[in-house]
C-alpha cells in the first residue's frame, strides 16, 4: 500500500492454502460507496433535467453539493489509505496501468469542472460575487455544457474504477471479473436515484414515473449481473470458496437478507407499486433511500470479504503432486 499500488500490492501471489485477504475492509468498502453515489448524483439528476427542483444551498444546486461532498470524503478516505498521504500525487502517476491512477484524475477533474460550472450561482448576503462568469449552474451555455459533459465524463470513471480496482488482478478470482464494476457501477445508479427521489420528497418536487422506472431499470440490472456472477464458474478453485463464505458461511444472512431481500426485492416491489399508486410515492421515496444506503456498502463490503486467495494445489492441478513425488 506503501508504493500507491493497492490492487497489486498484496494480491499478485497466492498460497498453499485457501487465504482470505485482509488488506480491503469498512474504509474501502465505504469509499466505494461515496464515489459511486456521488457520480451518480450529478450524473442522473442532470440527465433527468431535476438538478435545479432538489433545493439550493447558498444559491448552489444542493444535489451537486451533496455530489461533491460524497467524492471529497471518499478522496480523502482513499488519501489516507495509500500509506503516505503527503505523496498522494504520486497516486497519478500510473496511467498505463492503474485504475487508482485514473480514479485518482477523475476525481480531481470532476471536483475542479463541477466546482466551477456552479460557482457563478453562489449567493452571499443577496449578492453573486462570481455572477459575472459566461455560465451558469444550469449549463445554459456553450462554456456551461462544455464543463457539464466534461464533469459528467469524469463522473462515469469515478462511479465505474473502484470496481475496474477489484477486476483487474487475477489473484482473487471472485474479483477478477468485469460482473464486479459493472454491479457496482449500477448499484451506484440506483443508490443515486433513491437519493434524488428522497430530495424530491424533502423539497416538494415531485417523485416522477421517469425517476422510477430508472430506478427498476438500475435494480433489475444490478441484481441480474449479481446472479450471474454468482452462477458463473463456481467451481473455480478461490471462486468456489468465496462463494461457500457467501451464500452458506458466516455471510449468508447478511447477503441474502441485506442484499438480495431487504436491497433488491422489496425494493423492486415498493417502486413498482409507487408506479400505479401515486399516494405512495413520497414514501416511497424515503423508504428506497433507507432500504439503498446499507445495501449498497453491505454489497461492497461483503464482496472484500469473500476475496479469497485460491490454494496451490487447486490451481496447479496434480502438478504440484507429480514434482513432488520425482524429488
Amino acid at each position: 500500500m506503501s508504493e500507491l499500488r493497492p490492487q497489486n500490492a498484496f494480491m499478485d501471489r497466492f498460497d498453499l492454502e485457501p487465504k482470505v485477504q485482509r488488506v480491503w475492509d469498512v474504509p474501502h468498502a465505504t469509499w466505494f460507496t461515496l464515489m459511486g453515489v456521488g457520480g451518480g448524483l450529478f450524473l442522473l439528476s442532470r440527465l433527468l433535467g431535476v438538478t435545479l427542483d432538489l433545493g439550493r444551498v447558498l444559491g448552489l444546486p444542493l444535489v451537486d453539493l451533496l455530489s461533491f461532498l460524497a467524492i471529497a470524503i471518499g478522496g480523502l478516505i482513499l488519501i489516507a489509505d495509500l500509506g503516505k498521504p503527503f505523496r498522494f500525487w504520486r497516486a497519478v502517476l500510473n496511467v498505463r496501468t492503474s485504475w487508482i491512477s485514473w480514479g485518482a484524475i477523475s476525481d480531481a477533474v470532476f471536483l475542479v469542472c463541477g466546482g466551477v460550472l456552479v460557482i457563478p450561482d453562489l449567493e452571499i448576503t443577496g449578492a453573486r460575487p462570481f455572477g459575472s462568469l459566461p455560465w451558469d449552474a444550469e449549463a445554459s451555455t456553450a462554456w456551461g455544457r462544455a464543463l457539464e459533459i466534461v464533469a459528467g465524463a469524469a463522473a462515469v470513471v469515478v462511479m465505474f474504477y473502484a470496481g475496474a480496482v477489484l477486476a483487474k488482478p487475477r489473484a482473487i478470482p471472485y474479483w477478477h471479473s468485469a460482473a464486479i464494476p459493472l454491479q457496482f457501477l449500477l448499484s451506484a445508479a440506483s443508490l443515486s436515484m433513491a437519493t434524488i427521489m428522497l430530495l424530491a420528497v424533502l423539497n416538494g418536487a415531485e417523485v416522477t414515473d421517469a425517476e422510477l422506472w430508472w430506478f427498476v431499470a438500475f435494480g433489475v440490472a444490478t441484481l441480474a449481473t449479481v446472479l450471474i456472477h454468482l452462477s458463473s464458474s463456481r467451481e473455480r478453485p478461490g471462486k468456489r470458496e468465496s462463494l461457500e463464505r457467501l451464500l452458506r458461511g458466516r455471510y449468508r444472512a447478511a447477503f441474502l437478507g441485506g442484499v438480495l431481500l431487504s436491497g433488491s426485492l422489496v425494493p423492486l416491489v415498493l417502486a413498482l407499486i409507487a408506479l400505479g399508486v401515486d399516494g405512495v410515492r413520497d414514501i416511497a421515496g424515503v423508504v428506497l433511500f433507507v432500504l439503498g444506503v446499507p445495501a449498497a456498502f453491505i454489497l461492497r463490503l461483503l464482496t472484500l470479504r469473500v476475496g479469497i486467495f485460491p490454494p496451490v494445489r487447486d490451481v496447479l492441478g496434480g502438478a504440484a503432486t507429480v514434482t513432488a513425488a520425482t524429488r
